[in-house]
């Protein structure tokens, strides 16, 4: 981590809200997504849940936190969390 001789708390904070922001307006979007998905699972008579999609999007956020230097497990563990929640919202609407 880069030293922040010159930074005070305000502006961290700041940053850290502005980035909030970011990843609220990424996750409406891939909520977007899941909905088209969920028109698409209906027309097509396909169940909400597919464990290997599930394994494949999991390896894959792991793969990109160790490029991005995230901690996998952290990473894991969140997207584990809202695919799931996601998989429950497909299931209440399909």
């Amino acid at each position: 981590m880069s030293k922040t001789p010159h930074l005070t708390m305000s502006e961290i904070r700041k940053e850290i809200d502005r980035i909030d922001e970011n990843l609220i307006k990424t996750l409406a979007e891939r909520q977007r997504w899941v909905e088209k998905a969920i028109q698409v699972k209906k027309r097509d008579g396909l169940p909400a849940r597919d464990d290997a999609r599930v394994r494949q999007v999991v390896d894959h956020v792991r793969v990109l936190a160790r490029a991005h230097h995230v901690d996998p497990a952290l990473i894991e563990t969140m997207w584990t969390e809202m695919v799931e929640w996601f998989i429950a919202y497909e299931e209440r609407s399909i």
